[in-house]
């Protein structure tokens, strides 16, 4: 087991060990949803369409040519004329060194291929796991805003009670049904955007089934080391890995015309029939093309192309790493965020709680329940956000280390796009 794999090994056990994530789609439905996507549907008929190329260049693309000429000829002493007719058939001869150089061509461009539909499904999952989160966010707060609803409605119970007994001026409930009509409407708003969300999740992954846990998991630190989790992602980046096929297919490219630059031979077999069916004429034909500066000039662009897109791999793999140990940074940091954001909820809500009961029990004023319940409100959001914000980043981590969802998906001829 090399490295690579030892890496890969540990962090899925990592995130096993983290608990079954049932807030995020089931792994199956996902895996269908992304391969159902129109960014990957796109890829897999463009890798159908470059395998069908690359046969193409392994096979040759040299044809027989079939010529016919007919004629007359006249003799003028003594004076007769012939009909004459010939046939030829003639085809360019494919050299060793080239038919190598088009079937390493043909390699590269497959592979090339494979890479970008690798890539489309991983951007896919990104682009997933982006709208999933914004759904998961609305529903969110939807839920929360309606547990305020029910709060808001045992206030106003609690007011008329109050009034009833004649501990509490009318006015009080005025300020209580306006706080409950607020609180209404905040969560009928909220309802609105999960839906709007909801719709947008499902116009890009329409097969994908929009349902989570009510209950969201606390977020964790990542665990292992920034250096092991960036190794593990750049062995499984499918961008880097387009970056670096593409580098090749250049280089095979330019290989392909250096092999343009000999002589092209064409031989054939022709025969013709002479002075009216009394000569006939059997024999072969040999033809070479010449090349020309075009094919040097071909070459040269495409070496600079090559040497262009190996610079460009080189420097994606630096953005790339640090990328890797931002985003495990970051994790870590929002899950530190969400910690002492939960703490200040807790305590706005314990604050809002005891201004509640000693409301009920005849003392303080509702204005202060009513600010209390507010802040703590507030703080209950902010608190939820940052929850979901360390989750997303977790998610993350998992899904650019391939430990979330199956990302590495398969060719027409069953090759898997993956390092």
């Amino acid at each position: 087991m090399n490295a690579v794999h030892k890496l890969s090994l540990a962090l899925a056990l990592t995130f096993a060990a983290n608990g079954r994530a049932d807030y995020l789609p089931d792994p199956a439905a996902a895996e269908a949803a992304l391969v159902a996507s129109p960014m990957v549907a796109q890829a897999r008929g463009e890798f159908a369409a470059q395998s069908l190329k690359s046969e193409s260049l392994r096979n040759g693309r040299e044809e027989w040519t079939l010529s016919a000429d007919a004629l007359q000829r006249r003799i003028d002493a003594p004076q007769d004329r012939f009909a004459e007719w010939g046939v030829a058939l003639s085809r360019p001869l494919r050299m060793p060194a080239r038919a190598a150089a088009d079937r390493a061509l043909a390699g590269a461009l497959t592979a090339h291929a494979e890479a970008s539909l690798g890539e489309a499904m991983h951007e896919s999952g990104r682009q997933l796991l982006t709208l999933w989160f914004a759904w998961l966010s609305e529903a969110s707060q939807t839920k929360l805003w309606r547990a305020q609803v029910a709060i808001a409605d045992q206030q106003l119970a609690t007011v008329n009670a109050r009034i009833r007994l004649g501990e509490a001026p009318r006015s009080e409930r005025v300020n209580a049904e306006a706080a409950l009509a607020q609180t209404r409407l905040q969560q009928q708003q909220a309802a609105t955007r999960e839906q709007q969300a909801r719709n947008r999740l499902l116009a890009q992954y329409p097969g994908l089934p929009v349902t989570a846990d009510d209950s969201l998991p606390q977020p964790v630190q990542p665990s292992g080391t920034a250096d092991d989790y960036v190794s593990t992602v750049l062995a499984h980046d499918h961008e880097l890995l387009r970056a670096r096929r593409q580098a090749d297919m250049l280089q095979a490219a330019a290989r392909q015309f250096a092999s343009r630059r000999s002589v092209d031979p064409n031989v054939g077999v022709f025969y013709k029939n002479e002075m009216g069916g009394n000569e006939h004429l059997l024999g072969v034909s040999v033809g070479l093309t010449l090349p020309g500066s075009a094919r040097r000039t071909d070459q040269e662009a495409a070496e600079k192309l090559s040497a262009t897109a190996q610079d460009a791999a080189i420097r994606l793999e630096q953005r790339l790493r640090q990328e890797a140990r931002a985003n495990f940074e970051a994790a870590g940091a929002q899950a530190a965020n969400w910690q002492q954001a939960d703490r200040a909820a807790q305590a706005l809500a314990e604050a809002a709680q005891l201004s509640a009961r000693a409301y009920s029990l005849g003392e303080g004023s509702l204005d202060q329940v009513l600010v209390n319940r507010r802040l703590a409100l507030e703080g209950r959001l902010m608190a939820q956000q940052a929850q979901l914000d360390a989750l997303s980043a977790q998610a993350r981590l998992k899904l650019d280390a391939h430990q979330l969802w199956p990302l590495d998906v398969e060719g027409e001829d069953g090759a898997h796009a993956h390092p």
